[in-house]
């Protein structure tokens, strides 16, 4: 039974899932899609939302089937106690990595941008605290939050139009130079910068009202952020040339430092300091997914006591993915991660869930 002041409403899970799909991957993704796609970079990332779009349709007929229940409890009853419990754990190991891995490329980011001679683990620590106070919070007041940083989002957009005073739309022309072929590849690399919205599997039972409000809720969640990263990616193709772009990792922050004013001369400071706190809730978003197993196992479902060592998990793992093969290691395994625990094994688990049902009528 899912308590009172834990559920939320349709408006505030749509925002949940547009927290939990904002992410560090905003920053890079211009520069990656640009690679393969060229100036159809914009077309790849809408591909990108469509194809999740797919995703969402099918964790939400999984969910549907299992209305009262998160991962966590239906995987027992679909596979087996045993089986299920195993799963359960290779579940929280994915979250727990994600988290991780978005923790350590933030601190890269900050530690390039703006804290260049504080200690790493220093900013981990700050980060983690702060995210570990809202982590422990119950659902209702974590999606509170989230409705709030959401706002910031429109912050960000208004400080990419600045950079709409400075472009040359020949640069995306031909669009389709690439080739469809390329463009679809770059949608593969826009997949995992939208992740995030298997928050679905975990508070699917938290959310109030019927089943289609709910897909609603989280296909118009996609929806945005799609537009938000295809926008992003349109901006930063019209500014730089195709050359430049290729040796730009960061284009958006690039794009923002060239701009000053009177009384701000870094502009792209503002962007990163929102784009801190949108980043938090997003690392937020995942340590939930997490510790909501680890209490489910470990303290009889209170999540915020599995917090702490869950803090220190991901305090270890981002310490180690500042090694750059330690760090390509984590992203090849989020990679299958992602095509096994978000895509695949809820598939195969839907498919199983029909044909048990189709036999016991």
């Amino acid at each position: 039974m899912i308590p009172e002041k834990s559920r939320i409403s349709q408006g505030q899970f749509m925002f949940v899932v547009v927290q939990s799909q904002v992410g560090v991957g905003i920053l890079s993704l211009p520069n990656k899609v640009q690679a393969s796609a060229k100036g159809g970079g914009w077309i790849s990332v809408l591909i990108a939302g469509l194809a999740i779009q797919v995703i969402i349709l099918i964790l939400w007929a999984l969910c549907k089937q299992f209305p009262s229940d998160t991962i966590y409890s239906f995987l027992p009853k679909i596979t087996g106690k045993y089986l299920g419990n195993l799963l359960s754990f290779a579940y929280i190991s994915y979250f727990l990595l994600s988290a991780g891995t978005v923790l350590a490329k933030f601190a890269d980011v900050v530690e390039r941008w703006i804290l260049q001679e504080t200690p790493r683990w220093a900013l981990l620590i700050l980060s983690l605290l702060t995210c570990m106070y809202l982590a422990m919070e119950n659902l209702r007041v974590i999606a509170r939050l989230f409705v709030i940083s959401s706002l910031t989002i429109i912050v960000m957009l208004v400080l990419t139009l600045m950079g709409y005073v400075n472009v040359n739309f020949s640069y995306i022309f031909p669009i389709t130079e690439a080739g469809w072929g390329k463009i679809v590849k770059g949608a593969t690399e826009a997949l995992f910068p939208l992740v995030g919205y298997e928050i679905i599997l975990v508070i699917y039972p938290f959310v109030e009202g019927k089943s289609g409000g709910k897909l609603k809720a989280a296909s118009l969640g996609n929806m945005l952020i799609t537009l938000f990263y295809a926008f992003e990616v349109f901006t930063c193709l019209i500014i730089f040339s195709p050359a430049v772009m290729s040796e730009v990792p960061e284009p958006l922050l690039y794009m923002l430092k060239g701009f000053s004013f009177q009384l701000i001369q870094r502009i792209d400071l503002i962007f990163l300091s929102v784009w801190v706190f949108v980043v938090s809730t997003a690392m937020v978003a995942w340590i939930y997914m997490a510790t909501v197993g680890l209490g489910r196992f470990f303290h009889r479902g209170e999540h915020k006591k599995a917090v702490p060592y869950a803090m220190f998990i991901l305090f270890i793992l981002a310490m180690m993915a500042q090694e750059p093969s330690i760090s390509d290691f984590f992203d090849r395994m989020l990679k299958i991660g992602h095509y096994t625990f978000v895509v695949g094994l809820p598939l195969i688990l839907l498919c199983f869930t029909y044909l048990i049902r189709k036999r016991r009528t």
